[in-house]
């Protein structure tokens, strides 16, 4: 069972998604009408709930990364 949440192995961004915060900062998982994706945030944007602003295709690319990151195969064919 693959646990989706988990971001053991998810590289942690040099700044905040949501601020571009350098310091305290957190990867997390959130949940897109495209799957779950991974991203990294300070704590003020994960107290506050802001989340970077993504087109679809990178929800989607994200999305893809995160599943790599957590250990699915995923086959785009």
């Amino acid at each position: 069972m693959v646990n989706l949440d988990d971001t053991r192995h998810c590289p942690v961004a040099p700044e905040c998604e949501g601020c571009g915060r350098l310091d305290e900062l957190t990867v997390l998982t959130a949940d897109t009408p495209h799957g779950v994706l991974c991203m990294t945030l300070c704590d003020a944007c994960e107290v506050t709930g802001v989340l970077p602003i993504l087109s679809p295709a990178e929800e989607t690319a994200r999305v893809l990364e995160h599943g790599q990151h957590v250990g699915v195969d995923v086959d785009l064919a």
